[in-house]
């Protein structure tokens, strides 16, 4: 493998000058770095990112860990992340799985985005001490080095409820995704509000996971139930999508017999028939913004730590 001292040998010149030419030092003329770049490209030549980066004490890394591979938000969050970190020269690394907590112990990144519910508070606030900076999207947390940046859940839930017991709805159920996660308890507590300051009680709980195919049993429920809510709050699009197909497979009309509504607004969600309303958060923006923040972070910047807010749209599903 043709190494930097090669280069030097072959140009005539010290490593160190190769080295300036290399990276566009202004302290080399630009005839000086054009012959260096030349040779080096003859020679076939790549710079070593390890050398270059630990000299700079920087990875240009940024890590990202999800709870899994799978579903539309992450892929649209995931987007606008690895767009502003490309444009700004920088690599994004996801993980998932055990391999996570390794990585994380590793600290091999500029910093961390942290969006996977089973990497627990407690490991988070241990590795935190002397850590690149730690941003949590998925809970609030307090610890050295960490920021969070979620989604104002509470807030989008209210305005949802509150729009849907307008319409006279009263039997309302919530059908609730992973129990313990940060975004299925700021939902609930949001949908709560709005119930206790219309003085209703929750008609029904169902307990699902966030996916559609756990939305394929709650609606095997209701089916079976001979007591059923005139509405149902879903934690997330997915699981209401689901339910909705399942229901209209056992000819339940929506939202002639059951009204319905979701969260997150994903894309599948205006192809649906009805249309699902929901609360819209802008994935991929939002994962812009995270990106932004990071950098500017990593800059010596002010940043503003603020949550990301949904916006209700209204389609036909109630």
């Amino acid at each position: 493998m043709v190494t930097i001292k090669d280069v030097a040998k072959k140009a005539g010149h010290s490593i160190s000058t190769v080295s300036y030419a290399l990276n566009n030092d202004s302290r080399i003329s630009e005839k000086t770095a054009n012959k260096i770049k030349e040779i080096a490209k003859e020679m076939n030549y790549f710079p070593s990112a390890a050398a270059r980066n630990l000299k700079r004490k920087t990875t240009k890394t940024i890590f990202v860990a999800i709870s899994d591979f799978g579903g539309p938000v992450y892929n649209e969050l995931l987007d606008g992340i690895h767009h502003e970190l490309a444009k700004n020269d920088y690599t994004m690394i996801v993980s998932t799985g055990v391999s996570t907590d390794k990585i994380l112990k590793q600290r091999g990144s500029d910093a961390s985005i942290i969006s996977d519910i089973n990497i627990t508070d407690k490991f988070l606030v241990q590795i935190s001490n002397g850590h690149s900076p730690i941003f949590v999207l998925d809970r609030s947390l307090k610890g050295n080095n960490i920021y969070n940046l979620t989604i104002d859940n509470l807030n989008a839930m209210f305005e949802l409820t509150e729009d849907i017991i307008k319409k006279g709805y009263k039997r309302i159920a919530f059908v609730h995704g992973v129990i313990d996660s940060y975004d299925n308890k700021t939902r609930f507590e949001g949908f709560l509000k709005a119930m206790n300051a219309f003085n209703l009680n929750v008609y029904k709980e169902y307990k699902g996971s966030f996916t559609k195919e756990s939305g394929y049993k709650i609606a095997d429920e209701i089916i079976n139930d001979k007591q059923r809510p005139d509405m149902l709050v879903c934690s997330n699009d997915e699981m209401a999508l689901g339910i909705i197909e399942k229901l209209q497979l056992n000819n339940i009309l929506i939202p002639e017999e059951i009204g319905i509504s979701g969260f997150d607004d994903i894309e599948l969600s205006k192809y649906f028939s009805p249309r699902l309303t929901s609360i819209k958060v802008d994935h991929f923006n939002w994962g812009r913004r995270i990106a932004k923040t990071i950098l500017n972070l990593l800059k010596g910047k002010d940043i503003v730590v603020k949550k990301e807010k949904g916006t209700l749209v209204k389609r036909e599903s109630y």
